[in-house]
Formats: structure tokens, C-alpha cells, sequence
């Protein structure tokens, strides 16, 4: 999986220009020209859905009877949902930083069709590795912008504590280019995300005919690279509601609602 992205994956709204904003940053206020900026504080809520591919770091898979399996072989892809609560803190005029805590929600679907077994006649077919858990993440944006425009470097951390039929983990690093333009209630943006998901799972599973197999795999991104687009909605001052779509070798979106205070 991915988470999570980031999950994954959540960038601070910047739907609000400098103009319309009422309180100011913690730090370093003089250096807004007018002397006005975002509210200080944000809480807001996040969807975030993802596909994509991994490839296998390392594998040690026992088939009963079996010799070691190619990794080669294996096809291993991931969907995810992931909804969080998150809390952010503008600390200057150009530096928001972040927390939070939600769920995921998860298949990783390991394909063993390409691997070939002495003596058996058929295929193995997929196996779905399903799980879900808490995830925990911190963040940093880096924001630039007037009224007009606005250009952002979104960097986030998450660890996923795991539940499941395995001993799993999932740990991720985001980065996140955005640059986008303001027009009156509007925002529009495109950018990409650069996302490193290590993912963890060892257990045994039951296989047709062939019994109890014992693995331990770790898996990471594929891909580390995809485009994003998106679209914003100035409700008021205080709050916003975004869109984003990701595509390319992996896909995403997300949703996020944030009120300032």
C-alpha cells in the first residue's frame, strides 16, 4: 500500500489569499506587506484514495515442497482509502506546519499466475493481502504567493499501526510541488507528488492443494513519480474545500475541508 500516503498525501489549503484574511502568523507578521494573513490555526478533514503498483524489495516465500520463488514473477499492486483529522499551525508567513491522525483502509493484491510450479497444473491466481489501521503524520508547507498566484512545497511523514491476518507496517514520505493561480472565489492548481511507501507484511497463508506457505515480503513504490491537478472553493475567509486529482503511473484524489481560526 501506500500510506499513505499518505497517504498521503495532504496538502495545507491555500485557497485564501493574503487580502482576505483576518489574524495573523505566530512569527515574523511584519514581513506581509499589508499587514493581513491567514488565520493562525486550521483544523480540517481529508479523503484521500490511491492505485498503484510495487515492486518487491525482498521476498522469502515457502512453498511446501517448492524451491524459492522469482520475485521477478510476481505482480503486486495496492488500493487504498484514507480519511484523517489533521491540525495545522501557520509559525511565519511562509511555513505551515501540521499534524494528524486518521484511518486507512487497504488491499495490496499479490499476483502469482506467473509463477511456475513443478507438478502442479494449474495457477496460483492472486492473493489479497487485506488490512486496515490508525495512521500518524507530520507535515511542513512551504507557501509563496499574492493575491493572483500562489506556489507551495508540501512535505508529509506517516506510519500506519496496522491490523490485519499479518505482522504488517507501512511507513511513507511525501513530497508534494504545487503552483496554481487565485481567481476571485477560485483556485486551480497542477503540480505532481513524489511519494517513498515502504510496506511490510510476513504470516503464513493458506494455499489450494499445497497447503500452509510461510512469507515474509517488503514492498516499496513502483513509481515514485505522478501528475496532479486540482481545484478549490473559497467558501469565506475562514473556509475552503478542495479537489485533487493525481494521474499517471499511479492515481489519487483527495478531499479536504478546512476551517481557520
Amino acid at each position: 500500500m501506500r500510506q499513505l500516503l499518505l497517504i498521503v498525501l495532504l496538502m495545507a489549503p491555500l485557497a485564501t489569499s493574503a487580502q482576505e484574511s483576518g489574524s495573523g502568523p505566530l512569527f515574523m507578521k511584519h514581513l506581509v506587506e499589508d499587514g493581513n494573513f491567514f488565520e493562525t490555526w486550521g483544523v480540517g478533514v481529508d479523503y484521500f484514495t490511491m492505485d498503484q503498483d510495487y515492486e518487491i524489495e525482498s521476498l522469502q516465500f515457502q512453498i511446501p515442497g517448492v524451491g524459492d520463488v522469482d520475485p521477478s514473477n510476481i505482480l503486486v499492486t495496492n488500493e487504498l482509502q484514507h480519511y484523517d483529522l489533521k491540525l495545522d499551525v501557520w509559525v511565519t508567513p511562509f511555513l505551515n506546519v501540521f499534524g494528524l491522525i486518521g484511518r486507512l483502509d487497504a488491499d495490496t493484491y499479490v499476483d502469482l499466475s506467473q509463477v511456475t510450479i513443478p507438478g502442479v497444473p494449474f495457477q496460483l491466481g492472486t492473493l489479497p493481502v487485506s488490512y486496515d489501521g490508525t495512521v500518524y503524520g507530520l507535515g511542513a508547507n512551504l507557501v509563496y504567493g499574492t493575491d493572483r498566484w500562489f506556489a507551495a512545497l508540501n512535505n508529509t511523514w506517516t506510519k500506519t499501526s496496522l491490523n490485519g491476518d499479518f505482522d504488517s507496517s507501512v511507513k511513507s514520505v511525501s513530497i508534494q510541488p504545487r503552483a496554481g493561480l487565485i481567481i476571485d472565489k477560485w483556485t486551480v492548481w497542477a503540480g505532481g507528488m513524489w511519494l517513498d511507501t515502504t510496506e511490510k507484511h510476513s504470516g503464513t497463508i493458506d494455499l489450494p492443494v499445497l497447503g500452509s506457505a510461510i512469507f515474509d515480503v517488503e514492498l516499496k513504490t513502483a513509481k515514485k513519480w505522478n501528475y496532479a491537478v486540482g481545484i478549490g472553493h473559497i467558501f469565506s475567509p475562514k473556509a475552503t474545500l478542495t479537489f485533487e486529482y493525481g494521474f499517471g503511473d499511479r492515481k489519487h484524489t483527495l478531499f479536504n475541508f478546512t476551517y481557520r481560526f
